[in-house]
């Protein structure tokens, strides 16, 4: 190998590697330190590239005025965030981070994170060559390599897998690490247009997916998945948070939410655990895990036998009125009454109260109950579907299996029913269970059963930016000179993948993965099964800032730029309507690349030199290029000029006017056609999946046999210091948090003889983690909490991940974190 200044050139172990790179960083570590402590009122807001702005503080006598120059940038790391930043330069470093204006300033905000990227930009952490692993996987040996040798390796050995066993025998998974047009994910985003091009299989997270597979077919899906802008809440009368921590986990959010609570808007909190959102409440709801489905029927019912339904909504905005036939379930067509006229297309038919059928737009007064037949035809309604699956979940029965009280259940209901406008807040909490889906299935259809949707002031889910009504998705991510992705495939599957060479019915011979924004040691179910299934793969790329726990099992490390390092575009899962762009601050240091650079050198070498040819600027006018963008002149050369862009209207509604992008074109209550998200053998119960439906956790409950032996539910909590892993080599994130910690109830700590601070063993069958434990009242006895994010290293021993499963429910493939059950024992 060519020697390099400054650079070993025997084998080197992960704590050398690092060690060395320390000195290389001390000078600009110690002035981002300074830098992050200037006050953010401080900057000039608004300014560009071009101007800069006198230093913030006084310089010594002997040294000389640095002039600092302001760059936007946008925090992407997938919090829900998105936050708009000033990037403060000074001599071709970032010194530190503020809060940059937006047009609406209400969405101003910045975090601990936020003000902290220029640690992780010059952190020891950092990967700043391309690295060949040199002892076993995991061990932390590695060699410098050149780029040139790297990616030569790597396209040969593809190349080589791919005429051996077809274009599917490379996967890339990319996960939600970097959010962005060109260099990161997202719809239409760089990474797609790649995985095409080479024909690579999709190796999907498999992650925060029950949320779509229960409420997309209920309400459909918009530009801010199923919410209207953030500022919206401040229209609510009520709101119920149902299984989210704002405070902590949408830090960006809250503050609307506390507003609407000084403004007089009721606040219900609905959790297994007293959060710090709870805390703010006017009721809070200690909901028992995985049961929230049974709560949300009780309180369909309580709608309908007090009748504090919106009837009109649900008689012209939702398909209550649609007949569904008793022979097959589907819906009554004209087809079934009469042939079609040749332009004639075949619509779903209501009744009037006049005794005329019809499609729902001729259809004045529509009954949505008490129908049996329709000209011969066995038929009921949806709406008297709906009532029946919804019919034993009595208050009482609901308060049984959720652990509450039935007044209670009473008083929320009333209270989200009457004291409208009303809004559910519901982010993951719901997700991290087998059973996750039905949850946002039913909280969705209490809310069109309410009339709590198209409104202002009024909406079910979670309000995250997608961008589906305007970026050019099918342009940028198919190349038409490569191979569509012939399959996708759940990471958690991958083990029987490999074992058995079959995804269903499809033949797949896996050999490499590519990996990029992710960490899929520390951020998957199961962990010890997904080590193993790595250890199978013969060859592994990953591309990424950091040595997190995934790249230590790789065998070829490539370096890669940070956000503020490149040009770029930025809008997915914010919580803010706005476009962004990011602005390249800083040269990317040491021999790291973009994403897309790196795209590029990947595909020319794989035999397509044109895929990546564009430049940045090309792909981003290209992403924009849609009669979407143009109706709201959204243009390359506008974001260049005003850096922030709506990409909805001010005051945006989800489904304004109770119109909805379901197969419809209404809020369902019935699903016609289910079907599971990837058909691959499994066995699947559609009628689970029309209506209504609850069911317990596949494991995490009380009336499971195994809790005899492990008494305690598992919950993962996101901590402040922390987006899933990342940020986990900020060392002065580490001193604010402290190490992580264990809670437990003092009930439950007592039972077991654990005082506060004892170390404890976290364990069941699939593993163990070791930990101080935390005596705290918040968390409900027969539960305990663990703090997510931290890397293996940070725990005494163990892993938290090591104790979760990777079961699914057959509908959708998605890790249920909290669907878990252990033990505790004092060390």
């Amino acid at each position: 190998m060519t020697k390099k200044e400054g650079i070993l050139q025997t084998p080197v172990s992960r704590r050398t590697f690092l060690k060395g790179s320390m000195a290389a960083t001390a000078a600009v570590g110690a002035m981002s330190m300074f830098g992050c402590s200037q006050p953010a009122e401080q900057t000039t807001e608004g300014t560009t590239p071009a101007e800069t702005i006198p230093p913030t503080t006084e310089a010594a006598p002997s040294q000389p005025v640095v002039e600092e120059q302001l760059y936007c940038g946008v925090c992407r790391g997938n919090c829900a965030g998105g936050c708009f930043l000033n990037v403060h330069v000074r001599d071709g470093k970032v010194v530190r981070t503020s809060a940059r204006d937006l047009p609406d300033t209400r969405y101003n905000r910045i975090c601990i994170k936020g003000l902290t990227h220029s640690h992780r930009m010059y952190s020891s952490d950092r990967l700043k060559y391309p690295l060949r692993r040199v002892g076993e996987r995991g061990a932390g040996q590695w060699e410098q390599i050149s780029w040139d040798e790297a990616i030569k390796e790597i396209s040969d050995k593809w190349k080589g897998y791919q005429a051996d066993y077809g274009t599917q025998a490379v996967g890339v998974y990319v996960g939600s690490g970097n959010y962005a047009t060109c260099s990161g994910e997202g719809l239409g985003c760089g990474t797609t247009r790649f995985m095409n091009t080479i024909g690579a299989a999709n190796v999907s997270a498999s992650v925060d997916l029950a949320r779509g597979t229960g409420a997309q077919p209920v309400i459909g899906i918009g530009p801010l998945v199923t919410g209207s802008e953030m500022a919206d809440v401040l229209n609510a009368k009520t709101i119920i948070v149902w299984g989210a921590n704002p405070v902590n986990s949408q830090q960006q959010s809250t503050h609307f939410l506390m507003e609407a609570k000084e403004n007089g808007t009721k606040l219900i909190v609905i959790d297994p655990a007293f959060t710090a959102t709870a805390a703010k409440a006017d009721i809070y709801v200690p909901i028992r895990p995985g049961s929230d489905a049974a709560l949300a029927m009780a309180m369909m019912n309580i709608v309908v036998r007090d009748d504090l339904a919106d009837w009109n909504f649900v008689k012209k905005n939702t398909d209550a009125p649609m007949l569904v036939k008793k022979s097959d379930g589907k819906y009554l067509r004209i087809s079934d009454l009469r042939e079609l006229g040749a332009e004639e297309k075949d619509a779903p038919v209501i009744l009037g109260a006049d005794g005329i059928v019809d499609i729902p737009a001729n259809v004045a007064e529509p009954v949505i109950t008490g129908v049996s037949e329709v000209e011969g035809i066995a038929v009921t309604t949806a709406f008297d579907l709906m009532k029946a699956a919804i019919a034993e979940y009595t208050p009482e029965k609901a308060a049984e299996i959720c652990g509450l009280e039935v007044s209670q259940i009473e008083e929320i209901t009333k209270l989200y029913a009457a004291n409208t406008p009303s809004t559910i807040y519901a982010y993951f909490g719901m997700d991290h269970y087998v059973n996750g889906h039905y949850g946002y299935r039913v909280t969705a259809q209490l809310a069109a059963l309410t009339g709590n949707l198209g409104k202002p002031g009024a909406y079910c889910g979670m309000n995250e930016s997608l961008g589906t009504n305007f970026a050019n998705i099918a342009g940028c991510g198919y190349t038409g000179g490569g191979v569509l992705s012939p399959i996708s495939i759940p990471i958690l599957w991958l083990p029987e993948i490999l074992e058995t060479g079959k995804f269903g019915e499809k033949d797949i011979t896996l050999k490499s993965l590519y990996v990029a924004h992710a960490n899929i040691i520390g951020n998957s179910a199961e962990r010890k099964t997904v080590i193993d299934t790595l250890n199978k793969l013969d060859f592994i790329v990953m591309a990424d800032l950091n040595m997190n726990e995934t790249a230590q099992y790789a065998d070829i490390l490539l370096p890669a730029a940070h956000w503020f390092e490149v040009d770029d575009i930025f809008m997915n899962y914010s919580t803010h309507p706005y476009v962004l762009m990011q602005e390249k601050a800083v040269e990317i240091p040491y021999e790291c690349k973009s994403d897309y650079e790196i795209y590029r050198l990947l595909c020319t070498a794989m035999g397509y030199p044109d895929t990546f040819k564009m430049t940045e600027e090309e792909y981003m006018k290209l992403w924009l290029d849609t009669d979407g963008a143009r109706a709201m002149d959204l243009t390359y050369e506008r974001m260049q000029k005003e850096k922030a862009v709506r990409f909805v209207k001010e005051g945006f509604v989800f489904a304004e006017g109770g119109v909805f992008t379901t197969t419809t074109g209404r809020a369902q209550f019935y699903n016609e056609a289910p079907a599971p998200a990837m058909q691959y053998g499994q066995t699947w119960y559609p009628e689970k999946e029309r209506l209504a439906y609850w069911e317990p956790p596949h494991e995490a409950w009380h009336e499971n046999a195994l809790h005899e032996k492990y008494p305690y539910v598992l919950l993962q909590v996101h901590p402040k210091w922390r987006t899933h892993s990342q940020w986990f080599d900020v060392p002065m994130l580490d001193e604010v948090s402290g190490p992580p910690t264990v809670h437990m109830n003092p009930v439950d700590a007592a039972v077991k003889g654990v005082a506060e601070g004892d170390t404890v063993k976290v364990y069941n069958d699939r593993g163990h983690v070791v930990m101080t434990v935390n005596i705290n009242d918040g968390v409900q006895p027969g539960t305990i909490t663990v703090p997510k994010g931290w890397e293996k290293g940070q725990f005494i021993d163990g892993h938290y991940q090591d104790l979760t499963s990777r079961v699914m429910n057959p509908m959708i493939n998605n890790s249920a974190f909290f669907d878990a059950l252990v033990d505790v024992v004092k060390l």
